[in-house]
């Protein structure tokens, strides 16, 4: 091979190996991993994504409790009384569970206060409205959907009576007489608490010593005056 041939030859290889070195010059080393190997996909963190993710998710079970959040430890019976003798504050926590009955040995039963939840069969007069096929516990309450209505649900104040809404009435003894009286927000609250209250006194009269503890002639010891 003479001497010129072996100059072309070197001459278009290193042509070529130039041509091929500007070629490559034009990518970043990123550029070309990305090309060499597939990067994984990376994980969402935008908030739409974010959002999709949360309304693709399984559907949590609902707390069991019948539509109520929880059991509340304590409320204001007459909320925004006009009366002189004021709001009451109610432990309903310690009436629930601890032995708040009369005769001191057992938890005062659900339907004491919440009448309408219990089978029609088991109203006793004056009471006529059942919205509960069973009869309410802590156990039923837990595995049912349906909520407990608060007492102002039916027996309204006086003066808040809703529009095509009415104050249940009742028929019942009163000193000895008969007497019909529309069961307002007052009236109902008096005759649950005091009847209580008053039987919980003639049967363990040693309570009536207790701070906090009230009969029917008691008014201020529960009351907060307006």
């Amino acid at each position: 091979m003479t001497n010129l041939t072996k100059i072309g030859i070197i001459f278009l290889f290193g042509s070529a190996a130039f041509f091929i070195f500007l070629n490559d010059g034009g990518r970043s080393p990123i550029s070309a991993q990305v090309a060499g190997k597939p990067s994984p996909t990376p994980a969402a963190t935008n908030s739409n994504n974010s959002a999709n993710a949360a309304a693709n998710a399984p559907a949590q079970t609902p707390a069991a409790g019948g539509g109520d959040k929880k059991i509340p430890k304590s409320f204001t019976l007459g909320k925004d009384s006009q009366d002189e003798h004021g709001e009451v504050a109610f432990d309903h926590d310690s009436h629930a569970f601890k032995m708040y009955s009369p005769d001191g040995k057992s938890p005062i039963a659900c339907i004491e206060c919440h009448h309408t939840d219990q089978p029609k069969s088991g109203l006793k007069p004056p009471l006529s409205t059942s919205e509960r096929d069973v009869v309410l516990t802590l156990a039923s309450w837990q595995t049912s959907a349906q909520k407990v209505k608060e007492c102002r649900s039916c027996h309204f104040q006086t003066a808040g009576v809703p529009e095509g809404s009415t104050i249940p009435t009742a028929t019942y003894d009163e000193r000895g007489k008969k007497v019909t009286k529309d069961l307002n927000n007052e009236l109902a609250y008096h005759i649950n608490c005091n009847t209580c209250h008053d039987a919980a006194a003639n049967l363990r009269p040693e309570l009536k010593g207790h701070t906090g503890f009230a009969t029917t002639k008691d008014c201020m010891t529960c009351h907060r005056p307006n």
